[in-house]
């Protein structure tokens, strides 16, 4: 049975040991994404295992598009190659896609599957590291969507905060629209190519640029470092039907200054490099309404000082979490392994309401792992973390 807290199982397979986590890392000697999967998670304060783990990459019949590309295009060097070697599916979203051909879904192939039968290598998890170095084998995000989207204000906390930072009737109106009357919820982009997401170990992205010099009445102010500030969610990922298959944590990152000078920077504010944490691990479930997860949140200074904790819990967002996808799914066509964040009830405040270099944020859930990254400033054409098309290409991993 693929489990979780409230959860709606997936069909149970006797017999056999099913998945209930399935995730991606960096390998530096096969010099690629690899896909894994396993069950029994254990948080604890030093971290996070599973009792077992697998690699799944060599034992499943996934088309391994980057694999192909590299044998063919070795001679034309990164330059000519990156775009489209860039926007080539990793094991995730291959999976996703392999499966929907065949009319399954992820819980009920992995109810099914046992990974000692079919080959499946068995995977140290212990020995995946906490930094995202090119030479040594640590957690990646776990899926690295071609899109992700994310619905703001679906706390009453987040509404009620918002409405003090920008004084303006937008996030009331929009909360109460879906609590009340199951109307339109918020929703924006956050991320379309690779560069947007962020692993396990990563570095969230910190703005450089500065806010304006006056404010809407016209009024002289100091002009601020924009920074960004962290919104610590639940993430669901879905079908291309729209159908939610497993949960992940995520931030979604915001430039909050940006956003509260007016809403027409709002998609500034949201959409740029290093603007969406996933990780560590994807917890299989097939609720679609909400899994009622608690989420505990941390922010450090560099020197280890603890900032800023709060807890949190699901069961507060306004709508069920299918209804939220479905509405999304109205008007665009989704995407398989597609990325919906789902809103926070945690903003920070004081020193941390915006975050500096050097600082860590740790945001936990007991069944869907530790995240913990840091923090990188925004610069143009800096790599702010592994750009891992580029170290595959370059690698020249098969």
């Amino acid at each position: 049975m693929v489990i979780g807290v409230n959860l709606v199982p997936w069909q149970r397979v006797e017999n056999m040991a099913s998945l209930t986590h399935l995730g991606q890392y960096w390998s530096a000697s096969r010099r690629e994404l690899r896909l894994f999967g396993g069950s029994g998670l254990e948080l604890s304060p030093g971290g996070q295992s599973l009792a077992q783990a697998w690699d799944l990459s060599d034992c499943l019949e996934l088309p391994c598009h980057r694999r192909s590309f590299l044998r063919e295009n070795r001679e034309a060097g990164w330059a000519a190659a990156r775009w489209t070697y860039t926007d080539l599916p990793t094991p995730m979203v291959e999976l996703v896609e392999l499966l929907e051909s065949r009319q399954l879904r992820v819980g009920e192939w992995a109810a099914g599957f046992c990974p000692q039968e079919q080959g499946a290598e068995e995977l140290d998890f212990s020995s995946l590291g906490s930094s995202p170095l090119a030479d040594s084998d640590h957690l990646a995000s776990p899926v690295i969507p071609r899109r992700a989207q994310a619905f703001g204000v679906t706390y009453l906390n987040s509404a009620l905060e918002r409405e003090t930072e920008g004084s303006r009737g937008d996030y009331g109106f929009v909360y109460r629209a879906v609590k009340e009357r199951g109307e339109r919820p918020e929703l924006f982009l956050k991320g379309t190519s690779p560069e947007h997401f962020v692993g396990p170990g990563g570095r969230m992205g910190l703005r450089t640029d500065l806010t304006n010099s006056e404010d809407m009445e016209g009024n002289s102010c100091s002009r601020e470092v924009i920074s960004s500030g962290i919104e610590p969610e639940l993430a669901a990922v879905v079908h291309s039907d729209g159908r939610i298959w497993g949960y992940t944590l995520a931030n979604d990152v915001s430039g909050n200054r940006m956003e509260n000078e007016t809403l027409l920077y709002l998609y500034q504010a949201k959409h740029f490099t290093g603007a969406l944490v996933l990780g560590p691990l994807i917890l299989l479930s097939d609720n679609q309404s909400n899994p009622n997860l608690d989420i505990r949140t941390r922010i450090l200074a560099s020197d280890g000082e603890a900032l800023f904790e709060r807890e949190s819990n699901t069961s507060s967002i306004n709508a069920p979490l299918g209804d939220l996808v479905s509405c999304a799914a109205s008007h665009i066509r989704l995407k398989p392994a597609e990325v919906f964040s789902t809103g926070t009830n945690v903003v920070p405040d004081g020193p941390v309401k915006v975050l500096s270099e050097g600082m860590t944020v740790q945001i936990s859930c007991p069944e869907i792992g530790l995240l913990s990254h840091g923090t990188g400033p925004v610069q143009d054409g800096s790599e702010l973390n592994p750009d891992y098309a580029r170290l595959q290409f370059e690698g020249g991993g098969e």
